[in-house]
């Protein structure tokens, strides 16, 4: 797990106070399961009730869900950006001395620690699936005017159809909160740079264009 989303001063308070809480708590289910030999048997080799189980388990659940909620916004200062965006890209490359265009759509699975973004881009006419990326590597960064820029290198896979090349680039784009918003740019390998904007859509994730 990956905790550099994290305020690093406020977790380490925070698995403190949770490392004196739990400690109780497991003393107290223990003295209950103590009683029963056929529960007790089961714990010595489990130990679900354990502090360091517990920590663990709350640690995993906040960064799984719990990240989510303003309740923990002191810890993990982030937007969620799960889900489907829609929109196009405005590239730099040429068609009959016009600039092209295509359809855009994005994908972003999330946690507290991790980010993957998935990209499909499709023929503005056809709708047909030209190519796609997947980032391998992402950053989130929190910019002084309350909003957050998402940086990530990304490898970009032509759609067999196509006369394309393969071919990795680099993104930077900006998260408008309110309007549910990303826009930013690209750079790729082939010279070629663009114009991205996307509005979320749904939660749902396809793993398609359309």
């Amino acid at each position: 797990m990956n905790f550099k989303y994290y305020n690093t001063n406020r977790l380490i308070i925070f698995i403190l106070v949770l490392s004196v809480f739990f400690n109780y708590v497991s003393k107290y289910i223990e003295s209950i399961i103590i009683k029963y030999n056929l529960l007790n048997e089961a714990y010595s080799y489990i130990g679900v009730f354990s502090t360091i189980a517990l920590i663990t388990s709350t640690i995993i659940f906040i960064d799984l869900v719990g990240w989510k909620f303003k309740i923990f916004s002191w810890l993990i200062n982030i937007p969620n950006l799960n889900g489907r965006y829609t929109g196009e890209v405005v590239s730099s490359y040429q068609s009959s001395g016009v600039p092209v265009k295509k359809v855009c759509v994005m994908e972003i699975k999330q946690t507290a620690s991790k980010l993957h973004i998935f990209t499909y881009f499709g023929d503005i006419n056809t709708n047909l699936n030209t190519s796609s990326s997947f980032s391998v590597i992402e950053q989130i960064i929190p910019e002084n005017n309350n909003t957050f820029s998402i940086f990530y290198i990304f490898s970009n896979e032509t759609a067999p159809l196509f006369n394309l090349n393969n071919h990795v680039g680099t993104a930077k784009l900006k998260y408008y909160k309110d309007i549910l918003t990303l826009e930013g740019e690209y750079y790729n390998q082939r010279n070629n740079n663009g114009t991205i904007k996307i509005q979320f859509s749904q939660k749902k994730l396809l793993g398609r264009l359309i």
